[in-house]
């Protein structure tokens, strides 16, 4: 078990929105979260991924599962081009390198300092934990996928339409590769081309889903099989 939540609650002032939820995430399921406007979808996922905190009932996740939550209007660097946002997900991987070539000109001059090789191995850790050495080789994999051709990798992130924001961000939580990617409505006022590619990369992602959307079309094409109704 991945999620377990037990008669989860959640109000806001004298309006319950949620009331009694009691379902569970195992490994390669694919849920999707139903009720009509005002049901309380979105606040659900905002329990799920920590930004609401007060709630009735229990919510866990099992230790060392990552979550990754594809919010609809996530903020991404608008100085930065395609390729320089993909690289900002590796920044404590980058600062992680950086360090190492420090600690190794130090070890270097010092080499029975049993500290330094200490810390070298922390660092080494974290690099090792991201695949960090295939940085590039990753980054490049998931932005083909993900619809955007070589050419357009130093596009600036001002510039950007809709579909290809939303397929930015959904490709940056790929490189996290999360056990649970949550989806919040993600064709929401897409192009076609971003919406195929979108049902495409969720239909064969490996990890367990769980997705609001009001797109019927979409829900059966990415092999939506459970539902938790609210």
């Amino acid at each position: 078990m991945l999620i377990h939540l037990e008669k989860l609650g959640k109000s806001f002032g004298e309006k319950i929105v949620l009331h009694d939820v009691t379902a569970s995430v195992e490994r390669e399921d694919r849920i999707g979260i139903v009720g009509q406007n005002g049901a309380g979808k979105t606040t659900l996922l905002k329990i799920l991924t920590g930004e609401y905190q007060d709630y009735d009932g229990e919510f866990s996740v099992t230790h060392g599962v990552m979550l990754g939550y594809l919010e609809q209007n996530a903020k991404l660097d608008a100085t930065l081009d395609i390729y320089g946002e993909m690289r900002s997900t590796f920044a404590p991987v980058l600062d992680a390198m950086a360090q190492m070539q420090v600690l190794e000109r130090r070890m270097a001059a010092n080499p029975e300092d049993a500290s330094l090789l200490a810390q070298h191995d922390q660092l080494q850790n974290i690099v090792d934990a991201a695949d960090g050495y295939n940085m590039d080789v990753n980054i490049k994999k998931v932005l083909s996928g993900m619809g955007f051709a070589q050419d357009t990798w130093e596009k600036n992130i001002a510039v950007l339409s809709g579909g290809e924001l939303t397929r930015l961000r959904l490709a940056k939580l790929l490189l996290e590769k999360p056990d649970v990617l949550i989806l919040d409505e993600p064709t929401n006022n897409l192009d076609i081309q971003s919406i195929e590619i979108i049902t495409a990369t969720v239909r064969n992602y490996t990890g367990s889903v769980l997705l609001v959307s009001h797109d019927e079309y979409f829900v059966k094409e990415t092999g939506i099989r459970k539902s938790i109704f609210l």
